[in-house]
This record gives structure tokens, C-alpha cells and sequence, in this order.
């Protein structure tokens, strides 16, 4: 039984290896600027509640809370004699890099509150732009005070706070100190990138289209009722794997989200013949997002194909499937390694002259996630030696990070809340005589 990738299919890199940024770490702190020139989130409840309850369930204030995210910072601190310094923090807590409140091994009990905030609300609302992308180092363009600023072109003066008008947070080019990032010189996470060349940039249709999903209702408490509102959930892919507010929430928006990501088109023929091999094909189209799938750290997610073919005395065939540790059946399976030669997986691999290495090291890379508005095809030949009606079903599965990868970290106890979500399924049957 083999299975062939119209783009062959790369394996994940392990992240957490060592680096050696060198020269090129970031400066950490911003010439006068001192913790107190932020404002807590929590300031903002008050005017400006729904914002804030969305945004407390959100990946951005999840940034600096995430377990394996400071399992991975602590480790390559060790393993690079703490010269990775304080490169993750440029968007895990932009407040704690831009003050140098950036300790080289995390523990979040020893954080500033304002800095275990993550990406908040001040973060983004005092950011002017131009909003660019350099090598190794994000160019923040930070004017912390008592102006905020948004979308909405004609505010309500408040008292509070006075209110500025930046067309930029209706625009991806928001997004892009975060979502696009170089790395010796290499692009390597470039979401906004791929939007940016995709057909959804020429069409003018932006990140917060999706990820700040448009609704009408009142900006502030008492305000007027406005239809160009947007949500502060930031829906994506990554899931918060500790007790965390609104988890529940979060994980049903991740599930709608994928779900309207992609389409999956399942050709089989109708009958064969006992003991004669079969094709299947399945294509992958990305259809409906505006980057690749999957994006950003592409190289550390799991999307892939799962195919089973079943009659009512067993399995005839599988590709996709797990092992007992929960780890898809490639080379990282410790359990059954390279035991799925037809797997399907649309991930890559992040190379240091010509080897595999991580992403603070590398000098090249193979990425195989699927841009948009085009179509990965896999095929699989099978044989199956019982006549009778078989039922053919293909998934279009994704996790955001693997389990062997929580292993590696030293955090097995997330394992389990890892989840899969499902994106598409199709079905068939196949008449064997």
C-alpha cells in the first residue's frame, strides 16, 4: 500500500534544540520607558467590558501565561548559555521587552502583573504605525499615554482617555510586527506575508475579517450603537492548555474557525476486484483562508490527512492514525516510527546547512503548508481481499502542537489537553467482487 504527495510531504522540526542568535538579539528596553507608562487591561473593564472579557479568553493574553511556552524560553536559555536572551519576549509580552522586565528562565509567579498580561490592551492601542518587519528585531513604534486609539472614526469623547482615529486597525498591516518574522535573514512565520500575496490581499480582505469578526452593538458603555464593531477574542488555532477564562468559548471558535477553513474532495471508484489494487485520491483545497494552512509555526503543527477504509469484519487499510502515545506514526513516534509511509502531513522542516535544526538556528527551509486558493493532492494505492461493499471515509485533521513535543519540553501533563480538531470529512464505498 503506498501513498505518494503531489508536494512531498516534510516532517515537523523539533523547536527547542539550542540557537545561537548572537549578534542579532534584540536590544531590551526602549530609553525611558518604564512599566508605568502602560495601563493594566483591567482599567479598561469598566467602560469597555465585553472588550475585555473577550480578550481575557484570547491567545494574546494567554501569551506570557502559556506553560510551554515558558518550558521551551527556559530550555533554550540553558541550552544556548542564555543567549537567546530575551528574543521570545518581542511578542510574548511586548510591555516586558520594550521596559526590559524580561527574566531569562520564567516562572509566571515572578512576573509584574502588567507583564503577565501579554499582548493587552494597551499594547496594541498606543502602537502607530508604520507597522514593519526586520530581521530578528520587531520595530516597535510605541506612544504610550492617555491617547488610545482605534478604528472608529469619530469617538465619543470620553474624559477617561482621549480617543484617536488610526485606519491601520482596519487593515491586516496591524498584525504584522507579530505575524511576520525573519530569522537569519530567512522568512520564515510570515503570515502576514502570505495574506499580504495571496488573492485575499488584492481583494482587500483583512486578517480582522476572520480573526476579529465584525458584530454591532456600543464600542463603550452608553455609547451609540455601531454596526463596524469587532470582536477581541482574536480566534486562531492555538488553544490554552491551562485553566484559563472562557477556554470552553475559545475552543468552539478554534473548531468554527477550521471547519470553514478548507475543502476536501474524496474520488474513489465504485467496485474493483478481490486482491487488484485500488486509487484513492484526496485533495486539499485552501479555499476560504487568506495564508497558508497551516501558518505561522508551520513547522511545529500537525494538519494532515487521515484515510480509513472498514467493511463489517474490520479495517482493510489506514493512513493518518495515531499510535498508543497519541503521536502520528512518523519518524517522531517513539512507539511505531515511519510505520505510515502514506501519511499525508503538511507541515516542514527548518535546516542549518543542509541538517535539521530549530527555529532560532536555521539557514533554510522546506515548507509544505498549502497557500491560498491552492490544492494538495495525495494518493493512495490499496489492495483488499474481501469482496463485499467497503467504506472509505477521509478527515482533514489538525492539532496545534504534537505530543511528543510536549514530551521533549518536559510537559507530558498537557498532553491531554491537546485536542484534534476535525476540519472536513468525506466518505465512500467501494464495491470489492
Amino acid at each position: 500500500m503506498k501513498a505518494r504527495l503531489v508536494l512531498p510531504t516534510m516532517f515537523i522540526a523539533l523547536v527547542i534544540v539550542g540557537c545561537d542568535v548572537g549578534e542579532q538579539i534584540p536590544e531590551k528596553k526602549e530609553p525611558g520607558l518604564q512599566l508605568t507608562d502602560f495601563e493594566s487591561s483591567n482599567s479598561c473593564a469598566l467602560c469597555h467590558p465585553q472588550y475585555v472579557e473577550e480578550w481575557k479568553g484570547s491567545m494574546h493574553a494567554y501569551a506570557t501565561n502559556d506553560p510551554i511556552w515558558m518550558l521551551a524560553n527556559n530550555s533554550l536559555q540553558s541550552s544556548t548559555g542564555g543567549r537567546l536572551d530575551n528574543f521570545c519576549w518581542q511578542c510574548h509580552s511586548p510591555i516586558g521587552f520594550l521596559t526590559g522586565n524580561t527574566p531569562s528562565s520564567i516562572r509566571i509567579e515572578d512576573l509584574p502583573p502588567i507583564v503577565r498580561e501579554g499582548v493587552n490592551c494597551d499594547v496594541c492601542h498606543v502602537m502607530r504605525p508604520p507597522h514593519t518587519t526586520t530581521n530578528q528585531s520587531i520595530q516597535y513604534n510605541i506612544e504610550p499615554g492617555k491617547v488610545k486609539y482605534a478604528s472608529i472614526p469619530d469617538p465619543i469623547p470620553a474624559g477617561v482617555h482621549e480617543s484617536g482615529y488610526d485606519i491601520t486597525f482596519s487593515r491586516s498591516e496591524k498584525c504584522r510586527e507579530c505575524h511576520d518574522l525573519i530569522i537569519n535573514g530567512v522568512p520564515t512565520e510570515m503570515t502576514f506575508t502570505e495574506w499580504q500575496n495571496s488573492t485575499w490581499g488584492a481583494m482587500g480582505v483583512e486578517c480582522q475579517h476572520c480573526h476579529m469578526r465584525r458584530y454591532t452593538g456600543q464600542a463603550a458603555v452608553g455609547g451609540p450603537l455601531r454596526d463596524n464593531l469587532h470582536r477581541h477574542d482574536f480566534v486562531g488555532v492555538d488553544v490554552a492548555i491551562s485553566d484559563f477564562p472562557n477556554k470552553a468559548v475559545q475552543r468552539a471558535a478554534v473548531d468554527s474557525l477550521l471547519r470553514n477553513s478548507a475543502s476536501l474532495a474524496l474520488v474513489a471508484p465504485s467496485s474493483g476486484s478481490a486482491g487488484d489494487s485500488v486509487t484513492l485520491r484526496v485533495r486539499i483545497t485552501n479555499d476560504r483562508t487568506g495564508h497558508h494552512l497551516p501558518s505561522s509555526v508551520f513547522f511545529n503543527r500537525q494538519m494532515w490527512i487521515e484515510v480509513t477504509v472498514w467493511d463489517d469484519q474490520g479495517t482493510g487499510y489506514e493512513s493518518g492514525h495515531l499510535d498508543a502515545n497519541g503521536d502520528l506514526k512518523d519518524k517522531n513516534s517513539v512507539l511505531e516510527p515511519n510505520a505510515d509511509p502514506d501519511l499525508a502531513l503538511f507541515a516542514g522542516t527548518l535546516y542549518k546547512r543542509g541538517d535539521e535544526t530549530n527555529v532560532f538556528e536555521l539557514d533554510s527551509l522546506v515548507n509544505n503548508s498549502i497557500p491560498a486558493f491552492e490544492s494538495r493532492t495525495a494518493f493512495y494505492k490499496i489492495k483488499l481481499n474481501r469482496p463485499g461493499f467497503w467504506n472509505i471515509r477521509a478527515r482533514l485533521l489538525f492539532r496545534p502542537f504534537p505530543p511528543y513535543l510536549f514530551r521533549n519540553l518536559g510537559g507530558p501533563q498537557y498532553i491531554g489537553e491537546l485536542p484534534i480538531f476535525e476540519m472536513v470529512t468525506e466518505s465512500s464505498t467501494i464495491n470489492i467482487q
